[in-house]
């Protein structure tokens, strides 16, 4: 349908209960080669907002 998209997704709660987007795309394309480079992309990006979550609470 003209004029109308669809996004994934890539997206996770953090332990206070807010949710985190991660990773976000187009659904154009093939999902495999997406998500063959999105997840480890949200899962380097996660790790990263975690040590900078940690870091902040010992300050």
């Amino acid at each position: 349908m003209p004029g109308t998209a669809e996004a994934r997704l890539l997206f996770v709660f953090d332990p206070t209960r807010e949710a985190i987007v991660l990773v976000a795309g187009g659904k154009a394309g093939v999902w495999n080669r997406w998500c063959h480079t999105a997840i480890p992309l949200a899962e380097e990006r996660y790790a990263a907002y975690r040590a900078e979550m940690e870091r902040e609470e010992q300050r």
